[in-house]
């Protein structure tokens, strides 16, 4: 066994300190870059987040604003505004289909419901077309 001079101690001392210095820095930039990536992360769901419930907050108020003026008068016959009910109706569905379900059944249901929807408005729309009624 080597038996070190009080010169050389010194020596792999400073070096030890160095290093665990340099340790120490390395370590501080890594968790500054994981705080970082981690406000990052959070600013983008949140900025997803606020869009989705933005447009669904869009899509409820022009729904509401296309069956306020059914309300008080009954359920008469128009169909340009059945036509509007019908595509806003169709933008929830394809909404909720699409933002708010992600996995399993309720997800294939509400996909297939909007599908459906979809069809229905487009053939409704073609009738409408086809009796002159727009």
């Amino acid at each position: 066994m080597r038996i070190f001079t009080n010169a050389e101690k010194q020596q792999l001392q400073s070096k030890i300190r160095e290093e665990q210095e340099r340790q120490r820095v390395l370590g501080e930039r890594i968790q500054i870059e994981k705080e970082k990536e981690a406000k990052r992360s959070r600013g983008v769901i949140s900025t997803v987040l606020s869009v989705k419930y933005g447009f669904l907050l869009v899509i409820l108020g022009v729904l509401a604003f296309s069956v306020w003026p059914l309300l008080p008068f009954g359920w008469r016959i128009d169909f340009s505004g059945n036509l509007s009910l019908g595509v806003v109706l169709g933008l929830l569905f394809n909404h909720i289909a699409w933002h708010f379900t992600k996995k399993g059944r309720s997800s294939r249901v509400m996909k297939t419901i909007a599908v459906v929807w979809m069809v229905f408005v487009l053939a409704y729309m073609l009738w409408l077309l086809k009796t002159g009624a727009i």
